[in-house]
């Protein structure tokens, strides 16, 4: 039975990789941070009102936005039975 030398070589290799994964995770960079401090922020205090005008100005922007993708399909739309009528012909 033959690659009994390649197939320990395979098995030494998995078990030192094995062996440094856990030495892998300790120092592994992460943007989430262990210690107990808490950390302060300055965030304004929000009041009804200020909520009321953020969420209708939401509003009034998704309705923009709305109507300039309708405006831009129609225009695309209308480009496209133009071609269509003008390669027909």
């Amino acid at each position: 039975m033959g690659g009994g030398g390649s197939m320990a070589a395979a098995n030494q290799s998995l078990n030192a990789n094995r062996k440094l994964v856990g030495k892998r995770k300790e120092s592994r960079f992460s943007f989430v941070h262990t210690s107990k401090e808490k950390t302060e922020y300055n965030l304004p205090k929000s009041t009804p009102e200020k909520l009321k005008r953020i969420q209708e100005r939401i509003a009034h922007e998704n309705k923009l936005r709305k109507q300039k993708r309708l405006v831009l399909i129609g225009l695309f739309v209308l480009i496209l039975i133009i071609a269509f009528v003008y390669i027909m012909l």
